[in-house]
């Protein structure tokens, strides 16, 4: 984890970061409002399928996909901005790993959705029950991305409980 971890930092996105002290808080920034981009649009899309929202079609709903895509790649590039930073706060913090594995079942759920249950919910009437199983989806979705929100603010609390 040594290398993993002088690596990371040495990188040019570590280097830039710490010398650049306003991009810290910058990208901060950018994180929240990534985060809420993706949480805003996913509970409409969520909920829609979930049966709530029903003044929306599955089809209008979809729109926001590219949008929840959007928020999720401003999360990526500053988490990575993160992560470069300080390193080792990150990965030796085992709220950090359950984030990130909870961010893998996240786009692993969002992927068998689109390739699976999109275009059977977007032929279906607006006034028709999605099936059980994207119904299921939907459910996951809502609880791996609220998971990751929490664990994301309580990174530094385990991180300090860690000795981080």
């Amino acid at each position: 984890m040594t290398d993993l971890t002088e690596a990371l930092r040495s990188s040019f996105v570590g280097v830039f970061m710490r010398d650049n002290p306003d991009l810290f808080p910058a990208m901060e920034m950018a994180h929240f409002v990534g985060l809420s981009i993706l949480m805003g649009a996913m509970i409409v899309i969520d909920l829609r399928i979930l049966g709530a929202l029903t003044n929306v079609s599955y089809r209008a709903s979809f729109k926001l996909i590219p949008v929840a895509i959007a928020g999720f790649l401003i999360n990526l590039i500053s988490g990575v901005a993160f992560i470069c930073t300080n390193p080792a706060l990150y990965l030796t913090n085992w709220a950090f790993w359950l984030k990130m594995g909870l961010v893998v079942l996240g786009g692993l759920n969002a992927l068998w959705f689109t390739f699976a249950e999109h275009g059977k919910l977007s032929a279906l009437p607006d006034d028709a029950r999605a099936p059980a199983v994207a119904r299921f989806m939907a459910f996951a979705s809502l609880l791996f991305w609220v998971l990751v929100l929490l664990l994301g603010r309580l990174l530094p609390t385990f991180a300090s409980v860690a000795g981080g």
